[in-house]
C-alpha cells in the first residue's frame, strides 16, 4: 500500500452515501475489461459528473494508496480489491481505509457516545491524533462520506448517527480485544502485536494472560498437529489435553491447567483457540472456545487433564458485552421495570453460560464481598472468603442474571434466604418468617427490621420487583 498514513480521505464520485455504489461499478468494469488508465478515465467521465482529469487522477491515486487497485499504465485490482468485489463485504473496504487513513476508528468510537456533527467528529479526531492538524474543514465530512457509503453511518439534519451495523463494528473496533479472522494464519509476531504482549520464545499450549491489576484477562490455547497429546479437534466439540511433559509422568495442576479448570467451572474470560499444522510455524485461528468439562483421567499410562471444548460462535467483544449485561445500566431494562426471567431474551446456551458465569463475580464485587444480611465478610482457615451470590428470584425458575436480582450473602444467610426464613422489604429492611415454634427462629428473629447492607452504587441495589416476587414465593406479606 501507498506509504505513510494519510490524514484526510479523498471523496469519490456519486456524492456522500453513494461512493461505494459507483466504486463497485468501476471495479467490475476493471475486472471484466482489463482497461488502460486512459480507458478508466474515459469510463469515469461517461458514468459520473466528473470533468476534471486532475480530480479523477487524484481519486484513482487514493484508491491505489489504500491498496484497492494498482496503476501502471494499465489498471487492475489488488487481491484485497478482488475480494471486496467478490464478497461485497463493507468491512473489507473499511479495513483498507482505516489502516491507511487516520481517524476512522476514532470517528466510530465518538459516535458510540451519541450523534455528532461533522465539526464534533473533527474535534474528536484532532484530539486523538494531534498530528492530523485539520486544515480543511471538509476533512471530517470526507471521512463521514465513506462511512455513510459503507452503511455504517446515517445522517439527518446535519447530525450523524451509527446504523446497527455501524454500532456492531464500532463496538468491536473499540474493544480492548484484538480483531482476528477465523481460519487465518498468524505468525507469533503478529499475535504479539495483536495482543500487545510478549510470549517469549514460543507460545505455549496453554497461555493465561493477566491485565494490569493481575486479574486473568484471557487464555490462549494452542493445539499442534504433531503434538505429544493427540488433541482431537474435529467438529464443533473436541478434547484437548492439558499442559505437562510426557517423560515426567502425571500432569500436575500448573497455573496453566488451573486457569482452564476455572473456565470449565464458569466462563469468565475469552479463551482463544489456535491450531498449528505440522508443516507450519504459523498458527491458524479457530475462534473462541467454551471449556465445558474437565477431567483428570488415565491416558497412555499417565494421568492427564482432559478438557472438553465447544466452539463459540461469538466474538470477544460480544463475549465481553454478555458478561457486562449482568450489571445494572447495561441491559435495556436497567432503569425500567424488569422482567423476572430471561424467557423473552434470545440467548444461546453458550451466551447464557457466559452471563451466568459473570453473575457471581459481579454481585460479590458490588457488595464488596460482604454479606448483605449481616454485613460480615467471613473467611475460612485457608483464607477463602465465605460469600456467595444469591438470586433473589431463583435461578431454577430462570431468574435473571442481573445484579439487581442478586444479593451477596454468607453461607448461613444464603441458606436462610433461599429456605424462606428471611426476606427483604421494599425499603431494604430484613424480614423474618413468623415461626417462633421452629428451631432457629430465635437466631434469625434478632435480624427483624435491620437495614440491608447495600452496594455503594445505587444502580446495583436490589429491584423492588425481584424482592416482591421473593416475598410472595415465601409467604411474606406485602412490604
Amino acid at each position: 500500500m501507498g506509504g505513510d498514513t494519510r490524514t484526510i480521505a479523498v471523496r469519490f464520485f456519486g456524492g456522500a452515501g453513494n461512493y461505494t455504489a459507483v466504486l463497485e461499478r468501476l471495479c467490475n468494469y476493471i475486472v471484466t475489461e482489463n482497461p488502460t488508465e486512459a480507458a478508466v478515465l474515459e469510463w469515469i467521465r461517461s458514468n459520473t459528473r466528473a470533468t476534471s482529469e486532475d480530480g479523477i487522477r487524484n481519486r484513482l491515486a487514493f484508491l491505489e494508496a489504500i491498496g484497492l487497485l494498482e496503476l501502471d499504465g494499465d489498471v487492475r485490482l489488488t487481491q484485497r480489491g478482488l475480494r471486496w468485489v467478490a464478497e461485497t463485504d463493507p468491512e473489507i473496504l473499511y479495513e483498507l481505509l482505516s489502516s491507511t487513513v487516520r481517524g476512522f476508528d476514532t470517528m466510530l468510537e465518538a459516535l458510540l457516545e451519541g450523534p455528532k456533527t461533522d465539526a464534533e467528529l473533527g474535534d474528536a479526531i484532532s484530539s486523538a491524533h494531534p498530528a492530523v492538524g485539520w486544515n480543511d474543514d471538509s476533512g471530517p465530512a470526507q471521512h463521514r462520506g465513506w462511512l455513510q457509503s459503507l452503511g455504517y453511518v446515517e445522517r439527518a439534519d446535519g447530525v450523524n448517527s451509527l446504523t446497527d451495523s455501524g454500532r456492531t463494528l464500532a463496538t468491536r473496533r473499540s474493544s480492548e480485544y484484538p480483531h482476528l479472522e477465523r481460519g487465518t494464519f498468524y505468525a507469533q509476531t503478529d499475535l504479539e502485536d495483536a495482543f500487545d504482549t510478549s510470549f517469549g520464545s514460543y507460545i505455549k499450549g496453554i497461555s493465561p494472560r493477566t491485565d494490569e491489576e493481575g486479574e486473568l484477562a484471557y487464555i490462549i490455547v494452542k493445539a499442534r498437529e504433531d503434538g505429544p497429546y493427540g488433541d482431537e479437534i474435529d467438529g464443533e466439540r473436541f478434547t484437548y489435553i492439558g499442559e505437562g511433559v510426557p517423560e515426567k509422568g502425571d500432569q500436575q495442576l500448573t497455573g496453566a491447567n488451573g486457569a482452564l479448570l476455572e473456565q470449565a467451572d464458569r466462563s469468565t474470560v475469552p479463551v482463544y483457540f489456535f491450531y498449528q499444522p505440522a508443516d507450519s510455524d504459523d498458527l491458524r485461528y479457530e475462534g473462541l472456545v467454551d471449556v465445558t468439562d474437565a477431567e483428570y483421567v488415565s491416558r497412555n499410562g499417565r494421568m492427564v487433564y482432559q478438557f472438553t471444548m465447544d466452539r463459540l460462535e461469538v466474538e470477544p467483544a460480544r463475549f465481553e458485552a454478555l458478561a457486562e449485561s449482568v450489571s445494572a445500566g447495561v441491559e435495556a431494562d436497567a432503569a425500567e421495570e424488569p422482567t423476572l426471567t430471561d424467557d423473552g431474551d434470545e440467548f444461546t446456551e453458550v451466551q447464557r453460560r457466559v452471563r451466568s458465569s459473570a453473575f457471581p463475580t459481579t454481585v460479590k464485587s458490588a457488595y464488596d464481598s460482604r454479606c448483605a444480611i449481616c454485613g460480615k465478610s467471613r473467611e475460612s482457615p485457608d483464607g477463602t472468603v465465605d460469600i456467595e451470590a444469591a438470586h433473589i428470584y431463583p435461578k431454577r425458575e430462570n431468574g435473571r442474571d442481573n445484579v439487581r436480582n442478586g444479593l451477596a450473602l454468607c453461607r448461613l444467610h444464603h441458606w436462610a434466604f433461599d429456605a424462606g426464613w428471611l426476606a427483604v422489604s421494599d425499603d431494604y429492611r430484613i424480614l423474618v418468617a413468623d415461626r417462633p415454634d421452629l428451631e432457629g427462629y430465635e437466631e434469625f428473629a434478632a435480624l427483624e427490621g435491620e437495614p440491608l447492607t447495600l452496594p455503594d452504587d445505587e444502580d446495583c441495589h436490589p429491584h423492588a420487583k425481584f424482592l416482591a416476587a421473593h416475598r410472595e414465593r415465601n409467604g411474606f406479606e406485602s412490604a
